[in-house]
């Protein structure tokens, strides 16, 4: 029992001590240190440890004073909250736009000559790096380092998170009543950056009628009318419609959109049918500020949301954003050193293609959408055939023979690393970086996984042999798989958008998979195949690598604004294992080739062109990773093999010692990364031909499932295994 003075509010003894889980004697919460305080709540980073592994998570211990001055009651508000989010934890995957309730309980106290059976609440931990974990931190951060707050792209990114949060807590019967700035967190960067609601300290679920504080004017702006009323059940979605506006109203300015400093003043401002204008404002981006019909179709909008009786707002979160979407995606692009500003966490390592030496590509001229039989400008997502179309095709004959992926699986997981036949590189003399590594989930899956979409730090979907599974910052799911004809069949996943995902496979199936499960199963017309991969954007363009029973070569797919190029036969390819965009028209391609020798290869698809790369001896290359906006690409695979692709010309190189390398990804630095069974490297130095090396920051011979996948945010990386081992560095101090 936690011993503590009676006038004790920040639970500073709690530090190092473990809170046992009321769920299960072997699981526990070991407080590491202190993340901040509210007015109910104190909270602490703690590490929740399990039979399975140790993973980060938040820990919110009720305030001792408010315990004791509201006696049983305060247990209220810990229920309240666990009530909200545990409703959202039904489904699997969950939503990504509202933090993930993990566990809740109570633990004793002794304060002063009194016993406290104190309620605490685990939630998931929200990685926000060096940009901040709060969307106030992040905008104040963005005006910071660019004398402005969101630009348009970022800003419907973040509103359309927020909105459909705000859906899915509604959805299950949740009233939040305090949106703000503070209570949405962040994490990622770029087009990865996800927002999520959270501190539902005062929600009110249906089932629960005690209402605890109301009518507040807070530090974030003014509060909604109705929060003023003694009467509970004026208070619904509409009160955190009027919250939205003015969160939405800061991410774009900067600013407070309703100020009062009393309650007098925050009714009467509240009451009021005129509102702040973005013009008004200090930091509004310029591509805004240059667009006067965009500004003032927004302020109609922000003004609607908010209005001051209930029944004249917008009713819907997913309305406010519908909206706005149309004033704020035609504005101008942010350009790429803007978007390095904001979300660059170190050094950029680009340099000019002109220091490189010209390797020439043949030029051939560009082809236009080909039909595929008589169904011109067929979509990407086309409508499956129905059963009785798909029972009059001949069988597939292929559906049993052995995968070609699954030996080289099977291959990478058997063989032996070979013994180095260079010595080991020079001393770098760059400056060592320090990792801390814990072990998230302990290897122990039955089936193999074989693709990984990431959805933000902590979440993502994998393909395994065994059908879909989530993981979901402490634990591998079991992912809902109703409707796909073949989920054991599945190949590859596929990141189309936050808690979206493209799933392709066997029976040639696409799918469109979100936090409710398969929305749409999809076919290309033709004979049966199985898809293996695919890269690209689906309202942009994109290749989908597939393969037929009846030719040995694999297909390339081409798509362009969802329409569908001809599909163009790999001549000399046995197998394709990966896919990556490297430039905003060419993608590069790893696999072996049909004389059983690995294979990178560059694809432009508008030229209908695949050139081979030149790569050093190996039986295959199994991983690839590009980023488009620097224009590099990197592949990896046997005997320790790197292939670098930057601007026109190719670099080779090794790791040492030589292992099956089975994994890559270029991070937001451009630093290159790469993992195989029981490793992962950094490679510290920039891009090829700039000196550099290789550097080993975690190994463990005891891991022997090759890592297949990799997650590099702000100062942390996280490595996924094929037995469903995952392991997480942490830059130290």
């Amino acid at each position: 029992m936690l011993t503590i003075p009676s006038d004790e509010e920040a639970l500073g003894g709690l530090q190092g001590a473990t809170i046992p889980s009321d769920l299960s004697p072997s699981i526990g919460y070991r407080i590491v240190s202190r993340a901040g305080a509210g007015a109910m709540f104190v909270s602490y980073y703690a590490v929740r440890t399990a039979p399975e592994g140790e993973t980060p998570v938040v820990v919110k211990v009720l305030r001792p004073s408010l315990f004791r001055q509201m006696g049983p009651s305060a247990a209220v508000i810990v229920k309240k909250e666990a009530v909200s989010l545990g409703r959202l934890n039904e489904q699997v995957p969950p939503t990504p736009f509202v933090v993930r309730l993990i566990d809740t309980g109570t633990f004793e106290v002794r304060r002063g000559t009194k016993t406290l059976d104190l309620p605490w609440i685990t939630i998931e931990y929200v990685h926000g790096g060096v940009q901040g974990v709060t969307l106030r931190q992040r905008v104040q951060g963005t005006i910071q380092a660019t004398g402005h707050a969101f630009d348009p792209a970022r800003a419907t990114r973040a509103i359309e998170c927020i909105s459909s949060g705000l859906s899915a807590v509604h959805d299950v019967g949740v009233i939040h009543r305090q949106l703000t700035p503070e209570s949405i967190l962040c994490c990622g960067s770029g087009d990865d950056e996800l927002f999520k609601i959270s501190d539902f300290g005062m929600a009110r679920p249906r089932g629960i009628r005690e209402t605890i504080m109301a009518g507040v004017v807070g530090s974030s702006g003014v509060a909604p009318p109705e929060m003023l009323s003694a009467d509970p059940s004026t208070i619904g979605p509409w009160t955190d419609i009027f919250n939205l506006a003015s969160v939405i109203f800061f991410l774009l300015t900067g600013e407070q959109f309703i100020v009062a400093e009393s309650q007098a003043q925050a009714l009467m401002a509240a009451m009021a049918r005129t509102r702040r204008s973005l013009l008004e404002t200090r930091w509004l981006h310029p591509a805004l500020r240059a667009n006067d019909q965009a500004c003032k179709s927004i302020d109609f909008a922000l003004r609607w949301a908010s209005a001051g009786e209930a029944q004249e707002r917008l009713q819907e979160a997913v309305a406010v954003a519908a909206m706005l979407s149309p004033y704020l995606r035609p504005a101008s692009p942010v350009s790429a050193l803007e978007q390095r500003i904001v979300a660059s966490a170190g050094e950029q390592r680009t340099r000019a293609q002109e220091e490189m030496a010209p390797m020439t590509l043949p030029a051939t001229h560009v082809k236009a959408p080909a039909q595929l039989k008589g169904e011109l400008g067929q979509t990407l997502l086309s409508p499956r055939q129905p059963r009785g179309a798909a029972a009059d095709r001949a069988p597939d004959r292929g559906a049993d023979r052995p995968s070609p992926d699954r030996a080289i699986e099977a291959e990478l997981i058997s063989a032996p690393p070979r013994a180095s036949r260079e010595p080991p590189p020079r001393q770098s003399s760059f400056i060592v970086e320090r990792w801390t590594w814990s072990v998230l989930h302990h290897p122990s899956l039955d089936s193999v996984i074989r693709s990984v979409a990431w959805d933000g730090y902590g979440r993502c979907l994998a393909a395994a042999t065994g059908g879909l599974l989530f993981w979901n910052g402490t634990s591998w799911s079991e992912a809902s798989s109703g409707g796909l004809p073949s989920p054991q069949g599945v190949r590859f996943v596929h990141r189309i958008g936050p808690g979206r995902w493209l799933l392709g496979g066997d029976a040639s199936t696409l799918a469109v998979y979100t936090t409710g499960g398969v929305t749409g199963v999809f076919q290309l017309p033709g004979e049966p195949q199985s898809h293996v991969a695919l890269s690209g954007d689906l309202e942009d363009m994109g290749i989908l690598v597939s393969t037929t029973p009846n030719d040995p070569r694999p297909l390339l797919h081409a798509f362009i604004a969802k329409r569908w190029l001809r599909p163009m036969p790999a001549e000399g390819v046995a197998l394709l294992a990966a896919v990556t965009r490297v430039e905003d028209e060419r993608w590069l391609l790893v696999g072996r080739s049909t004389a059983g020798e690995g294979l990178v290869a560059l694809y432009a698809p508008l030229d209908w062109h695949l050139e081979r790369i030149p790569a050093p001896p190996a039986r295959a290359f199994v991983a690839c990773a590009g980023r488009p906006d620097l224009g590099v690409g990197i592949a990896v695979g046997a005997d320790g093999s790197v292939v670098w692709r930057y601007g026109q010309s190719v670099f080779t190189e090794h790791i040492e010692p030589r292992r099956a390398l089975s994994a890559a990804t270029i991070d937001a630095e451009g630093r290159a990364w790469a993992g195989s069974a029981g490793r992962i490297w950094v490679r510290r130095g920039g891009i090829p031909p700039m000196a550099g090396t290789w550097e080993c920051v975690w190994e463990n011979d005891a891991w022997v499932g090759p890592v297949v996948s990799l997650f590099v945010d702000s100062e942390v990386v996280v490595g996924i295994t094929a037995d469903g081992g995952i392991i997480e560095g942490r830059l130290a101090g």
